[in-house]
């Protein structure tokens, strides 16, 4: 599979998912998924999560948002997922522990944007 169709199929994978058609949207980001190397694809495990949380495919769910995590341990939108993922499945300690997670990273964003001499605020 080029580069071309892939494009393709995560931007079907996107417009089914806006459409309302999850399982077109899963079975396409899958395809795309199952060609493109692991790297960078914390978003795309991140978009299956989010419809198999929305089937009700908890299990399936936290394994996709585990996946990106594990890809990009400090992906916020995971994090968030998989909170509320553990509260549905009843797991309280686990989803507490994400929201600590998600503070922890904001706190140390924050400290980088007000240190004056961060590099995120050289030109």
């Amino acid at each position: 599979m080029d580069s071309k169709d892939l494009f393709q199929l995560y931007d079907e994978a996107i417009l089914a998912k806006k459409a309302g058609d999850y399982e077109l949207a899963y079975s396409k980001m899958s395809i795309y998924l199952e060609n493109v190397d692991r790297s960078f694809t914390h978003e795309h495990r991140r978009f299956l999560a989010e419809i198999d949380f929305k089937m009700g495919r908890l299990q399936s769910a936290l394994k996709h948002c585990n996946d990106a995590i594990l890809i990009m341990s400090d992906f916020i939108p995971a994090l968030e997922l998989r909170s509320s993922i553990y509260i549905s499945l009843g797991d309280q300690k686990s989803a507490e522990s994400d929201k600590r997670k998600i503070q922890m990273i904001n706190e140390e964003e924050q400290k980088k944007w007000d240190d004056p001499n961060h590099y995120y605020h050289y030109k």
